[in-house]
């Protein structure tokens, strides 16, 4: 425990001595919320969900919050790929740290502090939307939802931290992330089901959001505020094998990683 909490200092310290991070913790989710999601909701009028009319804005608030656990994907591969490329993971793992120390310290933090964001964008937008109507599902059976809907938001937040983490620490030229990023990024926000229904988009994009964890986070979401509890649980439980999978995957690597940079 000692290390995990040498490690959860670290990282604090870490994200908070920057001050446009700290601006940029605030500014990002708000801008989402503000800008995108509200200035759509006049243009898009209402979307059908389960049967139930609801505005842009409500729809949309669920993926929202998914996307805050998307977020980790890119902050993990630049924090571990620095941490290899200057050495401060092979002195970590050379003090002795165990591998579950070191991911468990990265993922604590950094989940937390999305965690604040998606608590951000759900007052904000809750705020935004006004009474919600007593036939949107949101209004019953509260405490099943809201359990749901944490379960399936933490193994996201898992899943997409142990991912990054995974490869960050394999590619560490800036280069290669940075292209590989561009690659990936749009292509996996914008095939999910954060933004629209993808139920109505073209077959390629249907399937490759069937592949996509970002749409089963946001559609888990989706039902337990509007829709179907149960529908919201197998979503729920499928991130939770895939978080479970991811989790063990990355410190598989982590701990067979080796401390000493091949000479090329």
């Amino acid at each position: 425990m000692g290390s995990v909490r040498a490690l959860i200092t670290r990282e604090i310290s870490r994200l908070t001595r920057s001050r446009a991070w700290l601006v940029m913790t605030i500014v990002q989710p708000a801008t989402y919320l503000g800008l995108f999601a509200v200035g759509l909701s006049g243009q898009l009028g209402l979307v059908m969900f389960e049967g139930q009319a609801l505005s842009y804005l409500m729809f949309v608030l669920p993926g929202l919050l998914a996307l805050q656990t998307y977020q980790l994907f890119h902050v993990f591969v630049s924090l571990t790929s620095l941490d290899r490329r200057v050495g401060v993971f092979s002195l970590v793992m050379l003090a002795g740290t165990r591998p579950g120390a070191y991911v468990a310290s990265g993922v604590l933090v950094n989940g937390a502090v999305a965690g604040l964001q998606a608590l951000l964008v759900l007052g904000l937008g809750l705020a935004l939307v006004g009474p919600i109507p007593a036939a949107v599902g949101f209004s019953s059976g509260l405490a099943l939802r809201a359990g749901v809907a944490l379960v399936a938001w933490v193994a996201s937040v898992v899943f997409w931290s142990s991912a990054g983490l995974m490869l960050g620490l394999k590619i560490q030229q800036e280069e290669k992330r940075d292209v590989l990023w561009g690659l990936f990024n749009l292509p996996l926000m914008f095939s999910s089901s954060a933004f629209y229904d993808v139920g109505k988009a073209p077959a390629f994009i249907r399937i490759l959001s069937y592949a996509n964890p970002l749409t089963y986070c946001s559609d888990a979401l989706r039902f337990s505020m509007y829709g179907d509890p149960q529908a919201a649980m197998r979503r729920a439980g499928l991130l939770v094998v895939l978080g479970a999978v991811s989790l063990g995957l990355c410190l598989w690597v982590v701990r067979r990683l080796p401390l000493v940079r091949p000479q090329r």
